[in-house]
């Protein structure tokens, strides 16, 4: 008898697990034009973002360090909905090296907020310039994928 109850509550957890693997990993399927479309759209967002938190410049280092982590976490929402498509295979390749520059910006970026956090204007001052010398390269990357807004030159990532 308790095994046959046991068995009773297996079937419905199996069947909701198995709804869950049906979901396809959580990332939207998109054709090359909407990678552009939705790209710029996210891109755009973190424009925004970045203006609004930097409208005034950091009065001292401890300010510094909160609105840089501020930026973190925007330009880390921001890779993780362009990371969100899955593009057509054609253009995986070129996603995934753009997400990989934004991700190695992104680490510049918390090792400006560590040396903000410890009063290191040399290390914060040598993150910021990290972050603006591979922009280049990063503004490449995007337009190889056809981004338009990511690729302006605005101060985000």
């Amino acid at each position: 008898m308790f095994r046959d109850s046991r068995s009773l509550l297996l079937v419905p957890a199996l069947a909701i697990l198995s709804l869950g693997i049906g979901c396809g990993g959580g990332k939207e399927q998109v054709s090359a034009a909407e990678l552009d479309q939705k790209g710029d759209q996210i891109c755009a967002t973190e424009q925004t973002k970045f203006k609004q938190i930097q409208t005034q410049p950091p009065a001292n280092a401890s300010e510094a360090a909160d609105q840089t982590k501020e930026l973190i976490a925007a330009a880390e929402s921001a890779s993780s909905a362009i990371d969100d498509l899955e593009p057509p295979d054609a253009l995986r390749g070129a996603l995934d090296n753009y997400l990989g520059a934004r991700g190695d910006a992104i680490d510049q970026m918390k090792k400006g907020q560590d040396a903000a956090e410890n009063q290191d204007s040399r290390g914060y001052g040598t993150a910021q310039a990290a972050v603006a010398k591979s922009a280049p390269q990063r503004k490449k990357l995007a337009e190889s994928l056809g981004f338009k807004v990511c690729s302006a030159r605005t101060g985000a990532i």
